[in-house]
């Protein structure tokens, strides 16, 4: 985004109201060459049209220029179930999906239910997911559903939290079968309508009027904030993903200047102020939980903040839970480019929290790719600000996420060894290597879809396939999808890798081979290729064939066909197309890796 197109998502905020969005959307419409483009379709069984203008900007202040498809009013279960839809022509690669309780199960409207409430939830979800179902058969796209919010007022009032068979309990018991329902559908996600509503406020979210008049039920204020969690969604399924929080430490971490007031009189505690700075400290480690990576560039003395982290009995982070630290008097920009090459992730995986607005200033000036949060000068704000910003949701958080800082640490262990190793080859034998390589099942495939998304630098196609797309894939009996993991003498580093390879007659094309940039260097991309080059020999194959399609960042893998043997056979796709004669592969799985189930668990699986 450039000054002027910030401008008008800046005059959207002072003012955001209905006219205000529908003017800056189509302003906006003069920047999409900025924007990342992405289709997305409306089902809903009131009228959503409202929601487009709010859609947009949302969208565009996300980094997206959406291209929106609104179904006609009521049609859902017609739009998802025929191929010729509106929707289905649109090709959408999200399909948000809402429906009122009225709409779509008004028999459990009722103040109070009388028995067999459980039957009949489970008949309305057969209902509402068995198009869904029918659609992700034909068709890539993201499927998000939202929810079913409570009614503005509960039927029996004080009574409704008591009561079984209530509203609020039917709904909440509705909400909890369809997350699961569509939970377990390849790329189905559920919108949390009813928190989207809390948030806003019951008072706030509705429109008696517009109801009335055609049937569309929320407020502005509602609309913006509906918009605000479908452009979440939308870059959590299509976007890159922040990976590292780079924190500032006095007055973040905890109150005061360390170097000046001491280690005794830093606010820092159980009761205000410190209690602020602590609270923060565990949102940040809900973080870390979650796989964030953490990092600290703060001017201070090292000797000083050492101390508070061994010392100080509040702490709740502790220096091991940061996987970098640049603790010095050096400007601030170098230091996060020294974290973005330490960690070995771009500067766009980074978000900056500094309560400093000249360092925020500089931060966004030097390296507008870093995301610099707000943060405003009132640290009882923080915990909010921080959440707020969405820049690490995700739609799902893998075993990988969870151990990412142990990972990190791992990855240390594994530079000094290089350092002290007299050779490369003496290095990798050291390491003592296995590999693991198996088809794409259930457990494997949120972490694949993961890797789909994010892995930029080891990526031949840098093709950004949703859940699903990847589900088609599996579903396809001429596809094969892959996974690699890597363990070592340091640790597991999990399904570090990716293989979809098609078969085309006597031809095995490699429609996209990746490798996370914790293993790139050690040569477990040999391994991965050898194993392919055996699976397309089995399948009957003659040649292994494979694009290279150059990007901004996977330059590493630039050479990768060459290097392996494969001979450019012309352009394809913006980039270069290889060939591998199977009767002549002139490398072979490496000696120093050794292998853990390879071959023959997925021939079980095959």
């Amino acid at each position: 985004m450039n000054d002027s197109s910030d401008q008008v998502l800046a005059s959207v905020d002072e003012r955001p109201s209905v006219a205000a969005y529908m003017q800056a959307a189509r302003q906006l419409s003069s920047f999409k060459e900025e924007l990342t483009p992405v289709r997305v379709g409306l089902l809903a069984s009131f009228t959503i049209d409202a929601a487009v203008p709010f859609l947009v900007v949302e969208a565009a202040r996300l980094g997206f220029a959406a291209e929106v498809y609104v179904a006609p009013f009521n049609s859902t279960k017609q739009e998802l179930l025929d191929p010729e839809s509106g929707c289905a022509r649109h090709q959408a690669d999200v399909v948000f999906v809402a429906n009122l309780l009225a709409d779509i199960g008004p028999g459990l409207t009722r103040d109070v239910l009388p028995g067999a409430i459980d039957e009949q939830i489970e008949a309305l979800v057969a209902d509402v997911v068995a198009p869904l179902k029918e659609f992700r058969k034909r068709s890539g796209a993201d499927l998000v559903l939202h929810n079913i919010a409570r009614p503005r007022r509960p039927a029996l009032g004080l009574g409704e939290p008591l009561a079984s068979g209530s509203q609020s309990d039917v709904i909440g018991r509705l909400n909890a079968r369809l997350a699961k329902a569509v939970g377990a559908i390849a790329g189905g996600y559920v919108l949390d309508l009813e928190r989207v509503c809390a948030n806003v406020g019951y008072d706030n979210c509705y429109d008696d009027k517009m109801w009335y008049l055609g049937r569309s039920p929320f407020s502005p204020a509602a609309w913006r904030a509906l918009a605000q969690e479908q452009a979440a969604f939308i870059r959590a399924v299509r976007g890159p993903q922040r990976k590292c929080l780079v924190l500032d430490l006095d007055n973040v971490l905890w109150g005061g200047i360390v170097g000046e007031a001491g280690l005794a009189n830093i606010k820092l505690g159980q009761t205000y102020p410190g209690a602020v700075f602590r609270d923060f400290q565990e949102a940040v480690m809900e973080l870390q939980r979650r796989g964030v990576l953490l990092a600290i560039n703060s001017k201070n003395n090292p000797a000083d903040v050492e101390e508070v982290f061994r010392s100080h009995p509040d702490m709740v982070l502790k220096l091991d839970d940061f996987a970098c630290t640049r603790i010095n008097w050096q400007d601030k920009p170098q230091n996060m480019r020294e974290i973005a090459r330490e960690l070995n992730i771009g500067l766009e995986s980074l978000v900056f929290f500094d309560d400093n607005p000249a360092e925020q200033a500089l931060m966004r000036q030097a390296l507008p790719q870093v995301l610099t949060v707000p943060v405003p000068p009132e640290p009882i704000k923080y915990v909010n600000v921080l959440r707020d910003s969405r820049a690490f949701d995700r739609l799902s958080v893998t075993a990988e996420d969870r151990r990412r800082g142990d990972m990190y640490r791992e990855q240390a262990a594994r530079r000094q060894l290089e350092q002290s190793a007299t050779s490369v080859e003496e290095f990798l034998r050291d390491l003592q290597m296995t590999v693991s390589i198996g088809r794409v099942d259930d457990f494997a495939f949120p972490r694949v879809v993961d890797l789909l998304q994010k892995t930029n630098q080891f990526n031949l196609t840098t093709r950004r396939h949703t859940g699903g797309q990847l589900k088609a894939m599996l579903d396809d009996p001429t596809c094969g999808v892959f996974w690699l993991r890597v363990a070592d003498r340091f640790g597991d580093n999990g399904i570090v890798g990716v293989a979809i390879v098609q078969r085309l007659d006597e031809v095995a094309f490699i429609e996209s081979f990746l490798m996370s940039c914790r293993v790139i260097g050690r040569t477990v991309e040999t391994a991965f290729l050898s194993f392919l080059a055996d699976r397309a020999k089995e399948w009957g194959a003659s040649a292994l064939e494979g694009e290279f399609v150059p990007t901004a960042k996977n330059a590493p893998a630039a050479d990768f066909y060459r290097r392996h043997g494969f001979t450019p056979i012309g352009e394809a796709n913006r980039g270069s197309r290889w060939r591998l004669d199977l009767a002549k592969v002139a490398f072979q799985w490496p000696a120093y890796i050794g292998r853990n189930g390879t071959a023959e668990s997925t021939r079980r699986t095959s």
